[in-house]
């Protein structure tokens, strides 16, 4: 395994050094040529989880890569301390605002300032956390709006993405407000758990508690996932509780993968290509079960193996952008940082850091 890691994480390390570019205060940040703009807050984030595994493997100058580019998502974050989506927007109107660019890159930013000691990265993520805190929903204490437009249902991964984010923070901070809503949150979705069908959580709820949109393989991973940061920090009934579903809702994700995505599995049109969901496999690499560590080794492995032979064309996007007055809805590089956090994610969480925060 430690070899496969080393080998994928060479080959990523070459695309991105590809598109590092200095701004303006001399620092490095990173080019998305398809976007024909500076990447974005998160993907820059996680590509910098990358270059700080590089550097445990290596050494050399990935720490000091990913201190810049901590330094460049904290200059050009938001005032409120959201991050801007620059996908899919009208060329001349503002970035969307979504909480799952928080959720995404909060593990990056907790990271760096753990190895690297980056104040940038440090004061990135807790202005993040705050932002989040003004987010919570008025209709229940536990649901977090995923984005300012999005107000008239509950997204149920985004609120995982909130706690995940106040995880982080509590654990550089000890501030209890950050526990008390990173637990009401867990309380929260733990409740909804199979509320609609065994096994299962629904992608997104009515505040009345009907289903606004069915189940989900891809979300119910990403729930997974990132409530993982959340468990160490629960009182051990609720930890058991949460265990619990978190094994059932594994194996029911595991029985759909094996059907294949259709209306009742995956109710989310657009998450239905599962090999390339690369939260679903952060969600079974959180399980010390040789089941799950031996799917995680396979996928990882035939995506080395892909990018050996096609190099950066295996996250090459599928769609076509159609429209010229946007931006693309997603482009070569927002994938390939997408699974550069997320593999990142996979060992750091697993790297053992001296934590001498306060």
């Amino acid at each position: 395994m430690d070899e496969l890691c080393k080998s994928i994480t060479k080959q990523l390390r070459g695309y991105f050094d590809s598109l590092l570019v200095r701004n303006e205060g001399g620092s490095f940040t990173l080019y998305d040529d398809e976007l024909h703009d500076f990447a974005s807050c998160c993907t820059v984030g996680e590509v910098a989880a990358l270059y700080l595994l590089d550097y445990l493997h290596h050494g050399g100058e990935g720490l000091q890569i990913a201190q810049d580019l901590a330094k460049d998502v904290y200059s050009r974050q938001l005032e409120n301390g959201a991050f801007g989506q620059p996908y899919f927007v009208k060329k001349g109107e503002q970035s969307t605002v979504d909480i799952a660019e928080i959720g995404a890159v909060a593990n990056s930013l907790y990271h760096n300032y753990l190895i690297t000691k980056s104040d940038y990265a440090k004061e990135t993520l807790l202005r993040s956390a705050a932002y989040l805190l003004t987010q919570i929903s008025v209709e229940n204490p536990g649901a977090v709006y995923k984005n300012p437009q999005a107000t008239s249902h509950d997204v149920l991964n985004g609120d995982i993405y909130a706690a995940h984010a106040w995880s982080r923070a509590y654990d550089l901070t000890k501030k209890k407000i950050y526990l008390e809503k990173m637990n009401d949150v867990i309380d929260h979705v733990l409740n909804r758990f199979g509320k609609h069908s065994p096994g299962w959580w629904p992608y997104t709820e009515n505040w009345d508690g009907s289903i606004g949109m069915g189940n989900s393989v891809s979300y119910q991973g990403t729930i997974i996932a990132f409530a993982h940061t959340c468990k160490s920090m629960l009182q051990m009934d609720q930890q058991e509780k949460w265990d619990n579903a978190e094994k059932m809702a594994l194996d029911t994700m595991v029985k759909a993968m094996e059907e294949g995505p259709n209306d009742e599995n995956e109710a989310p049109w657009w998450c239905r290509d599962w090999k390339n969901t690369w939260e679903i496999y952060l969600a079974f690499s959180r399980r010390k079960e040789e089941t799950y560590q031996k799917k995680v080794f396979n996928r990882l492995h035939q995506i080395n193996q892909d990018f050996i032979e096609s190099g950066i064309e295996v996250f090459r996007p599928k769609t076509i952008q159609t429209d010229p007055e946007r931006t693309p809805v997603t482009t070569t590089f927002r994938k390939a940082a997408t699974f550069a956090g997320i593999f990142s994610y996979m060992i750091l969480d697993n790297h053992v850091h001296l934590n001498t925060s306060v």
